[in-house]
């Protein structure tokens, strides 16, 4: 099997109607996720817009509780709660207030829908793949440090 037809199977797989799940913002619900390396994407209004490769599933998962540890969380409270009253921008070493991260938190459990999908070899080919395919007016993906070269 060649390559593209690998990661097309992936992404047939991983973005298949029945592996879209709704999201609770709690250990509990993290913990239904294997410790496997894999692909995970999420999709608001039946478009796909993030996609993010791991080493972890689970521990990844455990990363969306928290402002300070993914990109998504400071993505929707910027865009969505930015001019809400005493608002302060979260970095990776410091959340929102407390009254954004509830909304934050409300916003993901009910307009996200995550699909995953455990992926020994091939994650970030994968994760480029489907990237590509998100119009960027949609992306909630903000590339920082890896960037493509």
């Amino acid at each position: 099997m060649d390559a593209e037809k690998y990661i097309k199977g992936l992404r047939d797989k991983l973005v298949d109607s029945k592996n879209w799940k709704s999201i609770t913002i709690s250990r509990v619900w993290t913990n239904k996720f294997p410790s496997d390396a894999g692909v995970y994407a999420f999709k608001e209004k039946g478009k796909i817009v993030y996609v993010g490769e791991t080493g972890n599933l689970r521990g990844r998962m455990n990363d969306l509780l928290d402002s300070r540890h993914h990109t998504i969380r400071r993505t929707i409270g910027e865009r969505l709660f930015s001019k809400i009253k005493g608002f302060k921008k979260a970095t990776n070493k410091a959340k929102f207030p407390n009254h954004i991260e509830k909304r934050v938190n409300k916003h993901i459990c009910n307009n996200l829908k995550i699909a995953h999908l455990p992926v020994p070899l091939g994650r970030k080919e994968l994760e480029e793949f489907i990237e590509s395919e998100i119009p960027k007016e949609l992306r909630l993906n903000k590339r920082g440090k890896r960037k493509k070269k």
